[in-house]
This record gives C-alpha cells, structure tokens and sequence, in this order.
C-alpha cells in the first residue's frame, strides 16, 4: 500500500534483502474460462534498487493483455489526493497528542525505537497511531537508504491511461488504516515498534521467497510477521479486501478479455487468499510461473 495504502508489510519488503535468487521468478497464476482470462501477479510494492523482478514470461503476459489491473490508482495526481486526505484523517486536531493517548510502557517504547532511527518524537506528536505507524515505517525504510519504487511504480511508464483498471478506490485503502478503532490503532503502533530490530532479516526471507517463486515459504514469512498484529487488521488489510476484489474478477471472466491482475504478494497466499476463493468459487487455478 503506497502512503497512507501502501504501507505496513507490503511496503516493508524493503527493508533488508541481502540474497538474492540466480533467477528471479516471481510467481504468477492464469485463470481461463472459454474466451477470457485473468493472470494473476503478486508484487511487492516497494522494492531495493536494482531489484531484477521481470521475466520473459510476464513481459509477454503484460504485452499482450488489454488491461492492466492494479489494486488503486497510483498514478501521480491520485497518490497526492489521497495523501493529502491521509494527513487529514491521521492528524489531532483537539490538542491531543500521541503520547496522551499511549501508557508509560508504549510511549518509553516509542521514544527509544525513535532514536534508534534518529527521528524526534515530535515528529509523529499530533498524529493518531496509525499514521505513527506508518511514518516510523517509512523513517526506518529511508534510513537504510531503501525508499526505491515497486512493481507499479515501475511499470507505469509502460501503460497507457486507458490499458489500466484499479480494484477499489485510493479512499477504500485509507479506510482500512483510518478507520481502524484506537485500541487497534495503538495495538498496529506497538506490533510496529516491536518489529522494527528483526524487521530487516524477515524481509530478507520475504522478498527472497518472492524472487525465488515459492509462495509456500512467502505464507509462513508473512505469517510469523504479521503476528504482532490484531487479527481484525488483518481482516481488514487482506482478507476483506480479497473478498471485495471478487465481483470485478469474475466480472472480468465474463466478459471476452484478457488481462493482468497485479496485487501485493500477500493476497495470494494462504487460506482466504484470492487465489483461494478463485479455486473455491469453481475456477480452475493455474500456475504458470
């Protein structure tokens, strides 16, 4: 999820790889009914510079296909819209501020994971925990010097405005963040600070497992990292998100077209992926890469 949509784990796949696979494949599904199709490709959103992603096989795939599906419109214009509505949302506005609404363990935790990463505290003062969150995330990314652009980002250059289609609105993203109640707001903030040390190693493994094409070893890493989090974030995050991506997806399948779907990586791994209700709703779901 870009700023505020993109961040949390999927943007925290920059944070650390240091091995990288002899050739990288991501993978990539197909899904076929008598004259449509929809491939399926998993990104991550933020990546190391220099990353070496793209295969043969998806530069076919993306040449071929009349449209390309991202989660949101990421293009310029929209990324700004929605990130001046973030501020918006994740900002005081009453006086209060972050500390006041932290205990004594959280907020003395904050302020040490703060210097860690050589950012002030009052940096994130007058934000609501969410957007804390989110912006420590981004301190620590920029920190170890890996702020680069993702898969998205990178292809944009190669689409044409009316080769793209987006599954929910830039709105629909940030509501996943800022509407979440304080409870689990302060809870998404702690799970944050306590991954911060052992972050880098786990998106080594994460970004690796995505290179190297094995999903299997993506599920478990996702897993073990997101365990800080509240489940009803991660319901929210993921899997409520895949069940709404559905209708369009088999709105697609019902119409004469091909195209390629590209989400965040961890939407097609695991139980109640979108991979999962494809297969569940009765589509044959083919791996090809």
């Amino acid at each position: 999820m870009k700023l505020p949509a993109r961040c949390l784990l999927p943007a925290l796949a920059a944070l650390g790889l240091t091995t990288l696979p002899a050739l990288a494949e991501p993978a990539m599904w197909e899904i076929r009914d008598n004259d449509s199709a929809i491939w399926l490709f998993g990104s991550f959103h933020i990546l190391p510079a220099g990353t070496a992603w793209r295969s043969d096989l998806f530069d076919t795939i993306l040449a071929h296909a009349e449209t390309v599906v991202l989660e949101t419109d990421i293009r310029p214009a929209a990324a700004a819209q929605v990130g001046a509505e973030a501020y918006v949302r994740g900002i005081y506005v009453d006086g209060t501020m972050l500390t006041d609404v932290l205990g004594e363990t959280v907020e003395a935790q904050l302020r040490a994971k703060a210097a860690d990463i050589n950012m002030p505290v009052g940096m994130v003062q007058a934000m609501r925990p969410w957007l804390a969150a989110n912006t420590i995330t981004v301190q620590a990314m920029a920190g170890k010097g890996l702020a680069t652009d993702g898969v998205e980002l990178q292809l944009l250059a190669d689409l044409a405005g009316e080769r793209l289609g987006f599954l929910e609105t830039g709105e629909q993203q940030l509501d996943v963040l800022a509407g979440a109640p304080d409870d689990e707001q302060i809870a998404m903030l702690v799970a944050t600070l306590e991954q911060l040390d052992t972050l880098p190693k786990l998106m080594d493994k994460m970004l690796a497992s995505w290179l190297g094409g094995t999903p299997d070893r993506l599920t478990d890493v996702f897993l073990t990292g997101m365990g800080g989090f509240e489940e009803a974030f991660l319901e929210r995050l993921i899997y409520a998100r895949n069940r709404n991506w559905m209708p369009p997806l088999e709105a697609m399948l019902a119409d004469n077209s091909e195209n390629l779907v590209i989400v965040g990586a961890a939407h097609l791994v695991g139980d109640g992926s979108v991979l999962d209700l494809l297969d569940n709703a009765g589509y044959e779901v083919r791996r090809i890469q």
